[in-house]
C-alpha cells in the first residue's frame, strides 16, 4: 500500500498530506485575502513553509497544522451588512419584549448614530437587573434588529484566564480563547457578543478573569486584542458587547467603568399581565400542543396568579406556572380522549357495505374467534383429503410405469429437474386452488384423478418447482427406467411435501388469519376529531388552585391601620421592591432604664441606622415635649418582621425614627403612608436607590402617600405615568417634614391657622 502511494506521488497522480493541507489553507485565504493584515499573512506564510519541512509523524506537525487551521478560519475583514432602519428595529424590539423602554431607546440611539456616520463602532453595554426581566433574551433581539450574528458565553464562576485569552501553543490540547472561537463560529468580525453573568466572575489559581476582561472590553485596547494561542493582534473594535448582571456592586470598579450600565427594574402587575397574555400564554399553549379553542386562562386568573403566586420582579416564575397549568390541561384532554375512545371502540364492517360501520369490540372479538376455529377445522379436513389423494395417485402410478419409461420421458424429466434447480421455491398457485376446491367439494378427488391421468407439461413444471432441487438427475433417470417412479409419482410426492409444509408451519396461516382480522378494523379517528366537540376548559380564579396549588404569597400589607409603634417602610431587594414594617414596643419602664434592643436579622448598616434613629428621636421629643423623659426611662424593643430574611441598608432610618416617636407620643401614624430615606444625626434626609421598585411595591400594597428624599425627585419623574398615578408623593429634605406628614401636624396646623383666621374676622366684625 505504501509503495502504491509512493508511485502515485512520483507520477503526480496523488498529492501528499502536506501539499493537500497547504492547498486547503490557501483556498480558505482566498475568501479573506483582502482583509487579512500584512503581519498576519507573513505569519501564515512562515507557518506553511515550516509545515512542508516537518515530518507528518512528528508532534510539531500537528501543532503547526492546528495553528494554521485557526489562523485561516478567522473571518479577517469580513463584516455582516448592518441594518440601520430605525422603524424596523423598533418593530422587532416591540414584538419580542414588552416594556424595557430604556434599553430600546439606547439601541435605537446606537442605530441612529450608525445611520448618520455610515458605520458603527463597538460598544460595551451592561444590562443590570433582577432575574427573569429579559436581560439575556434582549441580546438576541438587539442582534436581530441590527442584522448581526449572535454569540453568547457565560462567565459565571469562570476562574481560568485561558478561557478568555487562550492557551499557549506549547500546552497539549491548547485552544484559543472564547473570542477567537466566537469569530470562527459566527463567520464575521462584527458580531454581537453577549457576556452573561459578568457579576459572578470567579478567581482562582489560574489568574483573575476580571482583569483579563479589561483588555477585551476596553474600546481603546480591543482593536489590537492579543490571544495567547494565535499570538497575532485581532481587531475587535467593531464587536458590540452586551453584558448582563444581577447586581453591579460585585463587578470590579475598573471593569464597571468600561461599561455603560442600563438598569432593568422589575415589572409591575399591568406589565406582567401584558407579557403573560401576549407572550407567555401563547408560547405555553403551543408548547403543550393545545389549541386556543380547547382551553384558556381568564384575565382574573392571571391577575390572581401574578399577585399571589408570582410576585418576583421578573416573569420567569410566571412562565413556569402558566406552563404548569397547560400541562395539567393537556393531561385532562388526553384522559378525556381515552375515555371517549373506550366508549366508542369504532370498528369497520369487513363486508365493505355502507351499513353498520361500527360494532362493539366484544362482538368483533367473538367473530374473530369463530373464524379462527373454522379455519382450523378446514385445515384438518384438507390434511385428510391430501392423504386420500396421495393414496389414489400411488395406485395410478403402478399401472402407468411401463408406458412412461422411454427415452423421451427421460430427457423431459432431465430438462424439468435442471429448470427446477434454477428457480426459487414459491407456493404452487394451482395446487392451492386444487386444495381449496377439495375442501369445498367432496367430488374433487375424482376430478384430480382425471387431471393426473392426463398431465400437461405446464402443470409438471409447476409441480417440480416445489420439489427438492438437490435430487440427482442420474438417480431420477434410474428410478424412471426401473419403473419405481414416474412423473405422476413425482407430482404426488411434491403435493405431499407441500401439504406437510403447511402442516409444519401453522404460523403462516395464523398470520394470515390475524391479518384478515386486523384488516376488518377501521382506522381510528385522530385526537383532534375526538376532542373537537369537547367543552373548552376555562381556568379562572375559582379553580386556579387545582392547577397551581395553594397561594404562595399573602398580602404584603399586614395592618389595615398601623397601630402605635408600627410604620410601613419600603425596601429594595434583588427580586424587586417590597414593603417593610418597623415595629417598636416598650419592654420596661423605670428611672434610667432607657435602652434599645434590635431583632429581625439586621445587618451592620441597619443596626447603625437604628442607633442614629434612637438619638434623633430623643432630640426631636426633647424639642416637642421638653418634660417627656420617655427615652431616658423606657427600655424599647425594635423589630423588623420576617426574621428569616437578612436585611441591611441605610434607607430605613426615617422609618425607624417615626416608629420610635409613635411609641413615645402614643400616636398612630397616618393611614396608607410609606416612607424611605437615610437620616443623618442632624435629621437631614439623604437619597436612596431603587425608586421604581419601591414605588411598585407601594402600589401593590395599596399605599396612597409616599415619602421620598428630595434628591430622588428626578428618579421618580422618569417613571412611567401608569406607575406614578394615584400617588400623593412628598419629597423631603429634613425629618421634621416627615414628622408633620406622618402624624398629621400639617393638617392640625392648617386647622389651627384656619380657626385663628376665623376668630380674627369675627372680632373685626364686632
Amino acid at each position: 500500500m505504501e509503495q502504491l502511494k509512493a508511485i502515485k506521488k512520483e507520477l503526480g497522480l496523488e498529492a501528499d498530506d502536506k501539499t493537500a493541507l497547504t492547498a486547503k489553507f490557501r483556498e480558505r485565504l482566498k475568501e479573506y485575502k483582502d482583509g487579512v493584515p500584512e503581519h498576519v499573512l507573513q505569519v501564515i506564510e512562515e507557518e506553511m513553509t515550516k509545515l512542508q519541512m516537518l515530518e507528518a509523524s512528528s508532534s510539531e506537525f500537528n501543532v503547526t497544522r492546528n495553528y494554521l487551521d485557526w489562523l485561516t478560519s478567522i473571518p479577517w475583514g469580513q463584516y455582516s451588512k448592518e441594518n440601520f432602519d430605525v422603524r424596523r428595529a423598533q418593530k422587532i424590539l416591540d414584538e419580542d419584549h414588552y416594556g424595557l423602554t430604556d434599553v430600546k431607546e439606547r439601541i435605537l440611539e446606537f442605530i441612529a448614530v450608525g445611520r448618520l456616520r455610515g458605520s458603527v463602532q463597538g460598544k460595551i453595554i451592561c444590562l443590570s437587573g433582577p432575574p427573569g426581566v429579559g436581560k439575556t433574551s434582549i441580546g438576541k433581539s438587539i442582534a436581530k434588529a441590527l442584522n448581526r450574528k449572535f454569540f453568547r458565553f457565560s462567565v459565571g464562576g469562570l476562574s481560568d484566564v485561558a478561557e478568555i485569552k487562550g492557551h499557549r501553543r506549547t500546552y497539549v490540547g491548547a485552544m484559543p480563547g472564547k473570542m477567537v472561537q466566537c469569530l470562527k463560529s459566527t463567520g464575521t468580525a462584527n458580531p454581537l457578543v453577549l457576556i452573561d453573568e459578568i457579576d459572578k466572575l470567579g478567581r482562582g489559581h489560574a489568574g483573575d478573569p476580571a482583569s483579563a476582561l479589561l483588555e477585551l472590553l476596553d474600546p481603546e485596547q480591543n482593536a489590537n486584542f492579543l490571544d495567547h494561542y494565535l499570538d497575532v493582534p485581532i481587531d475587535l473594535s467593531k464587536v458590540l458587547f452586551v453584558c448582563t448582571a444581577n447586581v453591579v456592586e460585585t463587578i470590579p470598579g475598573p471593569l464597571l467603568d468600561r461599561m455603560e450600565v442600563i438598569r432593568l427594574v422589575g415589572y409591575i402587575s399591568d406589565e406582567k399581565m401584558h407579557i403573560a397574555r401576549d407572550y407567555l400564554e401563547p408560547n405555553a399553549r403551543t408548547g403543550s400542543g393545545i389549541k386556543p379553542e380547547q382551553a384558556r386562562i381568564t384575565e382574573t386568573a392571571l391577575s390572581v396568579l401574578i399577585e399571589t403566586y408570582c410576585r418576583e420582579a421578573g416573569v420567569r416564575n410566571l412562565q413556569k406556572h402558566i406552563e404548569k397549568i397547560y400541562r395539567k390541561i393537556a393531561l385532562k384532554l388526553v384522559s378525556k380522549d381515552a375515555e371517549i375512545r373506550e366508549k366508542m371502540k369504532v370498528v369497520s364492517v369487513p363486508t365493505g357495505t355502507d351499513e353498520d360501520f361500527s360494532r362493539p369490540a366484544a362482538e368483533v372479538d367473538d367473530k374473530a374467534e369463530d373464524k379462527i376455529k373454522d379455519d382450523e377445522c378446514l385445515e384438518s379436513h384438507e390434511r385428510e383429503n391430501v392423504k386420500d389423494e396421495d393414496q389414489l395417485k400411488s395406485h395410478e402410478v403402478s399401472s402407468e410405469v411401463s408406458s412412461e419409461v422411454s427415452s423421451e420421458a427421460s430427457s423431459e424429466v432431465s430438462a424439468e429437474v435442471s429448470s427446477e434447480a434454477s428457480l426459487e421455491r414459491e407456493p404452487n398457485e394451482k395446487e392451492t386452488e386444487e386444495q381449496d376446491s377439495t375442501s369445498s367439494d367432496g367430488n374433487a378427488i375424482s376430478q384430480d384423478s382425471e387431471e393426473l391421468q392426463t398431465p400437461k407439461s405446464d402443470e409438471n413444471e409447476n409441480v417440480l418447482s416445489d420439489g427438492k432441487a438437490e435430487k440427482n438427475v442420474d438417480e431420477m433417470h434410474h428410478l424412471l427406467r426401473s419403473g419405481v417412479m414416474d412423473k405422476s409419482s413425482i407430482h404426488g410426492t411434491n403435493m405431499e411435501e407441500a401439504s406437510d409444509k403447511d402442516v409444519n408451519n401453522p404460523e403462516d396461516s395464523s398470520e394470515i388469519k390475524h391479518e384478515s382480522v386486523d384488516d376488518s378494523v377501521s382506522e381510528e379517528p385522530s385526537i383532534e376529531e375526538i376532542l373537537k366537540d369537547v367543552e373548552m376548559i376555562v381556568v379562572d380564579e375559582t379553580n386556579l388552585s387545582e392547577y397551581v396549588g395553594n397561594a404562595v404569597f399573602q398580602s404584603d400589607r399586614i395592618y389595615d391601620q398601623t397601630p402605635v409603634g408600627v410604620v410601613m417602610g419600603l425596601a429594595w431587594t434583588a427580586m424587586g421592591g417590597s414593603t417593610l414594617y418597623v415595629e417598636t414596643t416598650k419592654i420596661d419602664e423605670g428611672e434610667g432604664k432607657g435602652a434599645l434592643q434590635l431583632t429581625g436579622q439586621l445587618g451592620d448598616v441597619m443596626r447603625e441606622s437604628a442607633s442614629i434613629a434612637h438619638t434623633v428621636s430623643r432630640a426631636i421629643l426633647r424639642e416637642k415635649e421638653p418634660t417627656n423623659s420617655f427615652f431616658r426611662d423606657t427600655s424599647l424593643h425594635l423589630h423588623v418582621p420576617a426574621g428569616a430574611t437578612p436585611k441591611d441598608g441605610p434607607s430605613a432610618g426615617c422609618t425607624m425614627i417615626t416608629s420610635l416617636l409613635s411609641v413615645a407620643m402614643n400616636k398612630e401614624v397616618k393611614k396608607d403612608v410609606a416612607m424611605t430615606g437615610e437620616v443623618t444625626l442632624t435629621g437631614r434626609i439623604l437619597p436612596i436607590g431603587g425608586v421604581k421598585e419601591k414605588t411598585i411595591a407601594a402600589r401593590r400594597s395599596g399605599v396612597k402617600t409616599l415619602i421620598f428624599p428630595k434628591a430622588n425627585q428626578p428618579d421618580f419623574d422618569e417613571l412611567s405615568s401608569h406607575i406614578k398615578e394615584e400617588f400623593d408623593v412628598h419629597f423631603v429634605e429634613h425629618y421634621m417634614e416627615i414628622f408633620k406628614i406622618a402624624f398629621g401636624e400639617e393638617s392640625r396646623n392648617s386647622e389651627a391657622s384656619l380657626s385663628a383666621a376665623e376668630s380674627c374676622s369675627t372680632s373685626t366684625e364686632q
